[in-house]
């Protein structure tokens, strides 16, 4: 491609790299699935800043949302700067959730929310929503996204892509954390996806402000 191409060439390199991401992904996404449920992943428990880690989020894939004319938005509110973390699995959960908010919703907003839901001495117990104005989910299908494999649409016309994976990948990375995950969702009026986790305080950070739960 850098040594130039035709346009013909060109769309067939872009469909090309489009097929390997889409691989990469898949292939990512059994390992991981695969070392989780023989227990073989280890959390790391580095010092974590939850507002960076959410800004960085937003700064990623907010060209995807510009592209579709949707306003990406986040909201920290009062949260402590002083936990320990793993922040690339954070990372992973939240980038998976905001993906596929922006995916699914056509016009409006995706906003990308943290809630204090408890603090105690030692740790504070942390929701993270990604609410969307997309077209929602109806009450059938909802319980089930959270399993391997499984998708919204299960047509072979279906409109996105997606491996049916990321979500249960999300739940089980919570629930190793100390939380869950889940949705709520109105057909037609968008959805919110969660996932909650409890971070230990480093000892050197100062008590967390009341928040809200």
């Amino acid at each position: 491609r850098s040594e130039g191409v035709t346009q013909n060439q060109a769309g067939h390199l872009d469909m090309i790299s489009t097929a390997g991401e889409h691989l990469l992904s898949l292939i990512n996404n059994i390992l991981d699935l695969s070392k989780i449920e023989a227990g073989k992943i280890e959390l790391e428990r580095k010092p974590v800043n939850i507002r960076k880690l959410v800004d960085n989020v937003a700064i990623i894939l907010g060209d995807r949302a510009r592209e579709k004319g949707l306003a990406l938005t986040v909201d920290v509110g009062e949260c402590d700067a002083h936990l320990l973390g793993d922040p690339t699995r954070l990372q992973q959960c939240l980038v998976n959730y905001v993906t596929n908010a922006i995916k699914f919703t056509s016009t409006g907003s995706v906003t990308l929310r943290v809630v204090v839901l408890a603090q105690q001495a030692e740790s504070v117990a942390l929701r993270f929503d990604v609410q969307d104005t997309g077209m929602g989910i109806d009450a059938e299908t909802l319980p089930r996204l959270f399993s391997a494999f499984e998708q919204g649409d299960r047509s072979t016309s279906r409109q996105h892509g997606g491996t049916g994976l990321g979500l249960a990948i999300t739940r089980k990375l919570a629930q190793l954390m100390g939380g869950d995950a889940g949705a709520s969702s109105v057909p037609g009026q968008g959805s919110t996806f969660w996932f909650s986790v409890r971070l230990p305080r480093r000892s050197e950070g100062p008590a967390l402000p009341a928040g809200a739960a």
